[in-house]
């Protein structure tokens, strides 16, 4: 819950779920910016919490107990500032600028691949750099990584579907935008605070980001099915409130006919 959303693929789902793109993309830079701060708390309390446990974290049992590990807040989110709302703002403040705007629109999903290049280049020399480690992966293993890959996601899925039928009521468009994008984490955020984390803390890096890519993956196929089934089905009258306001319009137009074809024939009786 203290992950950043997903910086394209929700909105790219919204809009093809027929939900709210606009509110979709912003969701997407309020979490952003809120997870640089909800993100290493969440993180440091997670992996104090598991290594004082003595869970077997590459065999790192001794120096859990001599106490030598230990996970500081502050060096994350200067690192996440950095990374996240610097870029951000650089980016805001140069749209300012109609040369760059225009270069942003007329080139835009060019630069989405070039991102998209370099995203992928960081991972590929994560893994390459831990090949012999990811050799020791059996098959069960990268298994459970999709089997909870799943099971999570279903779970986000159905808390903000919950939240947003149950708690909140809110239109249908607005509910298939926030129930995909607040259910999707974002790849290059994970990485950035995997690549802070002290190595003794989380043993080998590319064995780690094996489980952030398979999540990955499995929210953005299990996403595409929801965003196809929500766009099979027409929106204009399947909420509560849609339903009946539509009723009450009916029913208000049916009474002011009746009443003004009984004040014509009044009116006809008459003359």
């Amino acid at each position: 819950f203290a992950q950043a959303t997903s910086l394209s693929s929700g909105q790219i789902l919204t809009a093809e779920a027929k939900g709210t793109v606009s509110l979709a993309l912003l969701l997407t830079v309020v979490t952003n910016i809120i997870s640089v701060f909800t993100m290493p708390i969440f993180v440091s309390s997670s992996l104090e919490y598991y290594l004082a446990k003595n869970y077997d974290l590459s065999n790192l049992t001794e120096s859990v107990n001599s106490g030598q590990i230990q996970v500081d807040l502050l060096p994350i989110i200067l690192e996440l500032l950095f990374t996240i709302l610097l870029p951000l703002g650089i980016g805001k403040l140069l749209c300012l600028v109609a040369v760059v705007r225009a270069f942003a629109e007329n080139f835009g999903n060019s630069m989405k691949m070039i991102a998209a290049f370099f995203l992928a280049a960081i991972v590929w020399m994560k893994v390459s750099s831990s090949a012999d480690d990811l050799n020791s992966l059996d098959l069960l293993s990268i298994f459970a990584c999709f089997a909870t890959g799943f099971l999570v996601h279903v779970v986000y899925l159905l808390f903000n579907y919950s939240t947003m039928t149950y708690v909140i009521d809110s239109e249908q468009s607005d509910k298939r935008a926030i129930v995909i994008v607040s259910s999707q984490k974002t790849l290059p955020v994970a990485i950035t605070v995997l690549d802070i984390l002290p190595p003794e803390a989380i043993g080998s890096r590319g064995l780690a980001i094996v489980p952030i890519i398979i999540c990955q993956f499995v929210q953005i196929v299990m996403d595409a099915y929801v965003a196809a089934v929500w766009a099979s089905i027409p929106h204009e009258l399947d909420s509560t409130k849609e339903n009946i306001a539509h009723v009450e319009d009916i029913r208000a137009d049916n009474e002011a006919s009746s009443l003004s074809g009984a004040a014509t024939q009044g009116e006809i009786t008459r003359t």
